[in-house]
């Protein structure tokens, strides 16, 4: 049986977010975590730090810096007024790569069936190829 509130090692908290000890020693020391307390010397979590590291993971999954992720988890519960510029760009920069990973998807399954030998002589591959020269030359991805 054990103690849902008891704290976490440093060993255990790695364990259960999938990271290194090192991470969270870092993410402690550039604000992401709360400072752990010691006891015998070794860093021991609360267990709500499972669920703030599962939300930093989530946010880095979106594309976040750590800077931008600081900036998130300092808005808080406190009405997001400072950080909804922020999260308006993210979604904008997700929906800009969804976008082109349909792109990409819609291209390889053009490929799987495509009756050109030659991909470079297909007219979609063709204009595919153009459009990324095009958004190349614009500063595009």
């Amino acid at each position: 049986m054990s103690d849902n509130n008891a704290p976490l090692a440093i060993g255990e908290l790695a364990r259960r977010a999938g990271t290194a000890p090192s991470a969270l020693r870092y993410y402690e020391r550039i604000g992401l975590l709360p400072p752990a307390e010691r006891a015998g010397g070794k860093r021991h979590y609360p267990p709500s730090s499972a669920e703030r590291l599962a939300l930093v993971r989530l946010y880095q999954d979106a594309g976040f810096t750590l800077k931008e992720i600081r900036q998130l988890l300092a808005a808080g519960s406190r009405r997001r007024a400072s950080s909804t510029p922020l999260a308006e760009r993210k979604i904008a920069e997700l929906d800009a790569r969804i976008a082109e990973a349909q792109r990409a998807k819609n291209l390889l399954r053009h490929a799987l069936g495509c009756p050109h030998r030659d991909l470079l002589t297909c007219p979609n591959f063709r204009a595919a190829l153009q459009a990324r020269l095009e958004a190349g030359s614009r500063g595009g991805q």
